[in-house]
């Protein structure tokens, strides 16, 4: 989201904006609101839409802007920009850890730590939150919460989990949006 974040306020102080989509805007969010707000931000004529689009290159041409080199639809093509911003996702920094020599369990594919409903590892005494931990909300006051009741529970003798459904975030970009608790998809697939 911190790309639409960004696009949308330059495009608001009047910068030529364009937007690369890899795949889907504002993965793990509600579907149908995430459509709105690219559709939004792309109707009012301030930001462009390049999707699906995935940079390859950027080379600094002799006049000091960027040339950038981009797939769409398996066609490689070319555009000219002054400025570039990479907002692509995050990745774990857990594989110079040691973990799986404590005996910590990896997800294969991204790398984050495999823990149960209390946030415990595969080891008993070790513990993992926030961004790291897989399948849990990569937002800032979802592991300061997470942080808490953890300490509670090793502490304080509280037993109740962290609530990692319904978690109020925002999305800063032009039509704003806020939302808790499941998106569309998601409720549909569970209820």
């Amino acid at each position: 989201y911190v790309a639409l974040e960004c696009a949308g306020f330059l495009a608001g102080i009047g910068f030529d904006t364009t937007v690369m989509v890899r795949s889907i805007l504002l993965r793990g969010f509600d579907r149908d609101m995430a459509e709105r707000i690219g559709n939004y931000m792309e109707s009012k004529g301030s930001v462009k839409f390049i999707k699906p689009a995935t940079p390859t290159k950027i080379e600094k041409k002799e006049d000091g802007k960027l040339l950038v080199t981009f797939t769409v639809d398996g066609k490689v093509q070319t555009d000219v920009f002054d400025t570039v911003l990479m907002a692509v996702g995050r990745v774990p920094c857990t594989t110079d850890l040691g973990l799986p020599a404590a005996g910590v369990q990896l997800d294969e594919r991204t790398k984050k730590v495999i823990v149960d409903d209390l946030d415990k590892t595969s080891v008993d005494h070790i513990f993992c939150i926030g961004d790291m931990a897989l399948g849990r909300p990569e937002l800032t006051p979802s592991a300061i919460q997470a942080g808490q009741m953890l300490s509670a529970r090793l502490f304080g003798g509280a037993t109740a989990p962290c609530d990692y459904v319904n978690v109020c975030t925002t999305v800063f970009t032009p039509i704003e949006y806020g939302c808790c608790g499941y998106s569309e998809e998601d409720a549909i697939e569970k209820f």
